[in-house]
């Protein structure tokens, strides 16, 4: 069952890098997959995605670090 995942994974993932004119982009703007997937994986942390266009088009743009959050203690 888990190398059955493991392909689906896989297929998922080419069939991506052939039709999605968004990872495309992404892809040539960051050069290398190597470096793609960390940004990637660096955007997962940074913002909150709505879907993976939401992130393919932050990659292509190149979004700013958002501003943290700071909690108050008014009491």
């Amino acid at each position: 069952m888990f190398a059955m995942l493991m392909l689906l994974a896989f297929l998922v993932d080419q069939i991506q890098q052939l039709c999605c004119p968004l990872f495309q982009a992404a892809w040539a703007k960051w050069g290398s997959k190597r470096l793609l997937w960390e940004k990637m994986r660096a955007y997962f942390y940074i913002y909150a995605l709505d879907s993976m266009r939401h992130l393919f088009e932050a990659l292509c743009e190149n979004l700013d670090k958002p501003t943290p959050t700071l909690a108050s203690d008014s009491g």
